[in-house]
């Protein structure tokens, strides 16, 4: 399998995955996090994914770096996002490197 990129550390680090966990009745969740996502230009998500828990909801999303996912996750504009469609703050925000990234099994390029 071919290597994301090599960072120049010995690490593929093209970008970061986040893992949000939000505890809750699923179907509420899942309703808020639609409503949510209508008012986000799809374009600026490189790799994300929305998974229904059996008590809650998990998010996967990207960013391109562990900075630009820092000042995304701590940013007022996504706090208030949330905010305005009664999305709870996390039970549980978990940041890794991606070492790689396979869509329809075959190697994203993003």
């Amino acid at each position: 399998m071919e290597r994301l990129h090599d960072n120049g550390h010995g690490h593929d680090a093209v970008m970061h995955a986040a893992i949000w966990r939000f505890a809750g009745d699923p179907d509420d969740l899942l309703r808020r996090y639609d409503a949510m996502l209508a008012e986000i230009p799809l374009t600026t998500m490189r790799l994300h994914l929305c998974l229904r828990a059996g008590d809650g909801m998990v998010l996967v999303d990207t960013c391109p770096s562990r900075e630009d996912f820092a000042a995304f996750a701590a940013s007022e504009d996504f706090r208030a996002l949330r905010a305005r469609h009664g999305l709870p703050e996390p039970e549980r925000l978990e940041d890794f490197p991606v070492h790689a990234a396979l869509v329809a099994g075959a190697p994203w390029a993003g």
